[in-house]
């Protein structure tokens, strides 16, 4: 019996010892060592025969994961051999060529750590992608989250169309939008990009894809030459936020663009008066036959692409006999994603005043074209009008009296006149009097308060800045009244557009100051006199609110509630103002 039992001890014996001698491995290896920028390579880390602590993570030497982790595991048994492996599997890849190494990777099992050997991957020059040098280099920064600032062109001269894009790229499954900080413009005339409801797209970048979101568009118009910088941008997001996370707070930061803005060329045309572009002009009038003291309509359009409404009202030399007064102004300008088109159209209202025939002569206006970088002069057709004399105003034949014989009114003693007799004591005269007085000074005061009247009118006329401060109020409550619209419609984007066009144009044309440089630092400065400064504050929390707004479907407070708060600061500035 005991020789049957030993050698059953030894066989179980030998047939668990290798079992037990299967050796432990902890390595890294991947599918290629060299790779195009843009492809992908598998990484894979795997622990085998042993129960150990969580791996680390490598450092990834400058690469991007595109996928993972993946775990897996398995387990087998072969002829009583027994092992298991535990495996994780990236793929990665890189944006930029050039030699990349992934770190090692650690793991506890038992009383000791093992590490893997690091592995060096290198990484030829891919397909072109079209990217920009913006986009790579703020890719670098951060492969999943990040912004840019591009300009349509890197070169342009004064008062020409160059239109900023402001692109989001994200790989991240939920972003929710937290605070920014809006770009400085200084040296631009702005306008901003009506977006629309605009759906998102996609897009690959060396290799990886984004989700791809145009945050916003501008027209900028530089104002003067040099080298004008837009300020980047910075925002603050929270990444993937759920139910039972509130999400990780990322804050990025764009590039910065700069404009090489070149000066107009010398021997600019007497009638040139900033405009940049593509022009066409169209000049209009009535019956070329009109009478004395009646009223002739003369329209000039202008229409293309170009700073429309940059251009001021072209001077009509006009004879003394003519009177005119401030044209009216029709703009039917769209702002979108190409620049600024459309056509302005301005609208005059002359008067002769005495019969005659008068020659206009052409009226001509000068603009810049910078697709051929020189000036253009527009001309109309010669303007002339036969003035006939007016209702009433016909000339006065004067003449000689005629010599007649004297007639005989009555016979005898004609009778005593009784009943309606004006009479006045002895030695009261006219002359002297006080209605003499008043009579003979009055014409002079009346002729001198009506020259002081029309010489005022006119001061206030040339003043432009003047009359832009004064009729600031009611052109806010103008777009005010466009937000209100959009309120009662329930548009959501053209509501904050037009609260934070009436809140920006305002504090602008109180104060002479281009829409560009209504910023926090400007409101403090103009503002900060008010309520010790809480003024200033409320407006700044106002505008950012809504500009907020423009950029993401989150609001700070009801609608309504910005609306009237906006109103009624808007109305205590005024008020406060006029003390």
């Amino acid at each position: 019996m005991l020789k049957n039992i030993i050698p059953l001890a030894s066989f179980l014996l030998l047939a668990c010892f290798p079992a037990r001698a299967q050796q432990i491995t902890f390595q890294a290896s991947v599918d290629r060592n060299e790779i195009a920028a843009g492809e992908p390579v598998k990484l894979t880390i795997s622990l085998e025969n042993a129960s150990g602590g969580a791996m680390t993570t490598p450092d990834w030497g400058g690469m991007v994961v595109m996928q993972g982790p993946m775990e897996s595991s398995s387990f087998s048994s072969i002829n009583g051999r027994m092992s298991r492996s535990v495996s994780r599997i990236w793929y990665l890849t890189a944006t930029q060529p050039g030699s990349y190494v992934i770190g090692s990777s650690t793991v506890r099992v038992g009383g000791g750590v093992l590490h893997t050997d690091p592995i060096t991957i290198k990484v030829a020059k891919g397909a072109a992608g079209g990217s920009s040098a913006d986009v790579d280099r703020a890719q670098k920064k951060d492969p999943n989250l990040f912004c840019t600032i591009s300009l349509s062109k890197s070169k342009a001269f004064v008062g020409e169309q160059v239109i900023a894009t402001y692109t989001l790229y994200y790989r991240y499954n939920s972003l929710q939008p937290q605070d920014y900080n809006l770009p400085k413009l200084n040296g631009f005339w702005a306008e901003e990009v009506d977006m629309g409801n605009q759906n998102g797209s996609t897009a690959t970048i060396n290799g990886l894809r984004y989700n791809v979101a145009v945050l916003k568009k501008q027209v900028l118009i530089p104002l003067h030459s040099g080298k004008l910088r837009v300020e980047p941008m910075t925002l603050n997001y929270l990444v993937n936020p759920s139910f039972f996370s509130s999400g990780t707070p990322v804050r990025i930061q764009s590039n910065a663009s700069e404009l090489t803005v070149i000066d107009l060329p010398g021997g600019k045309p007497a009638d040139f008066m900033g405009a940049v572009g593509d022009l066409q002009m169209e000049v209009t009038t009535g019956t070329p036959q009109v009478k004395a003291n009646e009223a002739i309509d003369l329209s000039v359009r202008f229409s293309g692409r170009a700073n429309l409404k940059l251009i001021d009202a072209p001077k009509l030399t006009l004879p003394p006999d003519f009177d005119t007064y401030d044209p009216k102004i029709n703009d039917k300008i769209t702002v979108n994603g190409s620049g600024m088109s459309g056509s302005r159209e301005f609208q005059y209202l002359l008067i002769p005043r005495h019969a005659g025939k008068y020659d206009l002569g052409t009226l001509t206006f000068s603009f810049f074209d910078p697709s051929s970088g020189t000036y253009k002069q527009l001309r109309s057709a010669p303007l002339t009008f036969d003035v006939a004399p007016g209702d009433g105003n016909g000339t006065a034949t004067v003449g000689t009296p005629v010599q007649s014989d004297v007639q005989r009114l009555g016979s005898d003693i004609r009778y005593i006149r009784t009943g309606d007799l004006d009479l006045r004591p002895k030695g009261h005269y006219l002359f002297g009097s006080w209605a003499y007085v008043l009579g003979m000074a009055l014409p002079p005061l009346l002729l001198l308060l009506s020259f002081l009247v029309h010489r005022r009118r006119e001061q206030r006329l040339g003043d432009h800045e003047g009359q832009r401060r004064r009729g600031a109020d009611k052109v806010a409550k103008q777009r005010l009244a466009a937000a209100a619209a959009a309120l009662e419609k329930n548009d959501r984007n053209a509501f904050h557009d037009a609260l934070g066009k009436a809140l920006e144009g305002y504090f602008a044309d109180k104060f002479n100051l281009g829409v560009a440089e209504v910023t926090e630092t400007s409101i403090r400065e103009k503002l900060g006199i008010l309520d010790g400064g809480r003024t200033a504050e409320a407006y700044i929390a106002l505008i950012n609110d809504a500009q907020m707004a423009r950029f993401a479907p989150l609001e700070t407070k009801p609608q309504r509630q910005a609306y009237d708060e906006a109103a009624e600061i808007i109305s205590r500035i005024e008020h406060q103002l006029r003390k």
